[in-house]
């Protein structure tokens, strides 16, 4: 088979790849199924490089499979330990070390940050651990020193940020904000002493058995790391660009076997006790409070919570340049989706509710 290459040496169309993807998928001899098909048809529509698919059902595994290519180039397919970047679901796991902290009476959610930033400026004193937690803080989105290709610490970015006004009273509305997460991996790194990565590294991942799961890194040497692609328009597809900067909004690296040991932990009550766990898609703020319909969504501590098809879901997305992902639990059923990608754009939240209808 021959590819058609375009003007960028990295180019090529992806009706060639879409033709391969499925000849090649993870786990050939699995038994081939309805979400087998679906998801089929959904990476042929969305024009998806390489896909991951995990799913729990009554709290018991029923798949780890993937789909198309991790990396197109090397023609390798992906896999149940493909390692992708996961964007902002890695907010929860963040939110996770934070309740870890409470729970062992280092932290209160009601602590003020400036407690940790006291040359914050004074419109910042009513802003506490749980609106950074839940996007309530006022604070604006980004900070204005972000470069997604620079390597920059936390503490420069916070402080970039003294200089602007809150875009709302703290705890009156809601409105996404990647800068109160940079301040929580802050915030762990002053009360543990060792870096952010490290804490992770040492006290949620590896203790856990997460050994696939890690702070994204452009030096280390990641077994199974997927490339990250986007089609920019027709057949084309290209390498996406990759971020320089470490964002503790959307930082960690993962794998479906990973996730999956992940959300056993979660329905098991470990790292966390269950009224932990509980409490982070139950304390929540509505997101568009003038929404009084019955899908309207709420939003926790990294988790947003709404009702589909009278299920309660909890879900968070994650969004990187040639990566997307969602992670979707529908808790009283003890059930969960969870789908990696490593193309842009794509819409995986449909995705994973669609598997869920299968189920």
């Amino acid at each position: 088979m021959r590819y058609s290459l375009k003007s960028s040496p990295f180019s090529l169309q992806l009706s060639a790849v879409l033709v391969i993807l499925f000849l090649f998928p993870a786990g050939l001899y699995a038994q081939k199924d309805r979400i087998d098909t679906f998801i089929e048809n959904t990476m042929a529509r969305q024009r998806i490089v390489g896909l991951a698919v995990g799913v729990i059902k009554d709290g018991k595994v029923i798949k780890a499979k993937g789909f198309g290519f991790s990396n197109v180039e090397l023609n390798i397919p992906v896999t149940a330990n493909t390692v992708f970047k996961l964007g902002s679901v890695s907010k929860h796991i963040i939110a996770v070390a934070i309740m870890k902290l409470t729970e062992e009476g280092k932290l209160k959610l009601d602590d003020p940050a400036v407690k940790f930033f006291p040359d914050a400026p004074s419109h910042w004193n009513k802003i506490t651990i749980r609106h950074l937690l839940n996007h309530t803080s006022g604070l604006i989105r980004e900070s204005p020193a972000f470069d997604a290709m620079a390597t920059q610490p936390d503490s420069l970015l916070i402080r970039a940020a003294y200089k602007d006004t809150l875009v709302f009273p703290t705890g009156t509305k809601w409105q996404y904000c990647n800068l109160g997460y940079f301040m929580l991996a802050d915030i762990i790194r002053q009360i543990d002493g060792r870096s952010f990565s490290e804490y992770m590294r040492k006290e949620i991942f590896e203790k856990n058995g997460l050994m696939a799961t890690q702070v994204t890194s452009l030096s280390h040497i990641v077994y199974g790391r997927a490339n990250g692609y986007l089609h920019p328009g027709g057949d084309t597809i290209v390498n996406a660009l990759n971020y320089v900067a470490l964002r503790p909004s959307g930082a960690f690296l993962s794998s479906i076997d990973d996730m999956l040991k992940w959300e056993m932990l979660i329905q098991d009550g470990k790292v966390l006790p269950r009224n932990k766990w509980q409490q982070m898609w139950q304390d929540t703020f509505k997101i568009n409070t003038t929404d009084t319909s019955s899908s309207a969504v709420y939003y926790g501590y990294g988790w947003n919570v709404a009702n589909y098809k009278n299920r309660e879901s909890v879900y968070h997305g994650g969004s990187l340049p040639g990566f997307r992902a969602v992670y979707y639990r529908l808790p009283e059923e003890r059930t969960a989706i969870i789908i990696l990608t490593n193309t842009e754009p794509v819409n995986t939240t449909p995705i994973a509710q669609g598997v869920a209808d299968l189920l």
